[in-house]
């Protein structure tokens, strides 16, 4: 069912108009609150795509980064996978000028128990989780290596738990708040 829901979500999208410039990327590692930020864009204002199956593929199995981007074209805002990947962030940069990049940032602990839940519950057994914080702490090296001369128009770092965070996001992209904290979503049980 879900794959049925992400595909008509493409078919629907071959009539809306493409834009390369001015995104709005959530590049925050899996499990730092990609989903709430997703949504919380969407309460400013933004469409915005989440994790669908089809491009996921297309990114991974079948290296179509043309048509990933053409995707991405379609939307305002995006998160997850694949436009978080460290050889997707270039590329987003280079293709849709004058856009701005969000990065999400978890306490290790928090994080580890995130996933830890999340692969129990998704897969049925749980993450490795040395490996899984290897990868976190590798991705986070790398977006604040990439964007470490960036204006403060362009970056941000925001962690989903601070109490402001909300309001902080709503500045940064010259949206109007309409609270101070962001709402939860995609928690793990």
């Amino acid at each position: 069912m879900k794959f049925l829901k992400d595909y008509y979500k493409i078919i629907k999208l071959s009539f809306v108009k493409a834009q390369y410039n001015g995104k709005v990327f959530c590049i925050g590692f899996n499990k730092t609150g990609t989903t709430s930020l997703g949504k919380s864009l969407e309460l400013l204002g933004y469409n915005n795509a989440s994790f669908n199956r089809i491009v996921w593929n297309r990114y991974y199995r079948k290296n179509q980064i043309d048509k990933v981007l053409k995707y991405t074209a379609k939307f305002q805002s995006l998160d997850d996978l694949p436009w978080l990947k460290e050889d997707m962030i270039p590329i987003l940069d280079k293709s849709f000028p004058n856009s701005k990049f969000i990065y999400l940032t978890r306490d290790e602990e928090s994080w580890k128990k995130s996933l830890y839940k999340w692969s129990y519950n998704r897969f049925g057994e749980h993450a490795d989780i040395d490996n899984g914080l290897m990868e976190y702490r590798a991705h986070t090296k790398f977006v604040l290596n990439y964007f470490k001369d960036r204006s403060e128009k362009e970056f941000i770092t925001l962690d989903i738990r601070d109490p402001k965070g909300f309001k902080k996001l709503a500045t940064f992209l010259g949206k109007t708040s309409i609270g101070d904290s962001f709402p939860h979503f995609n928690k793990s049980n």
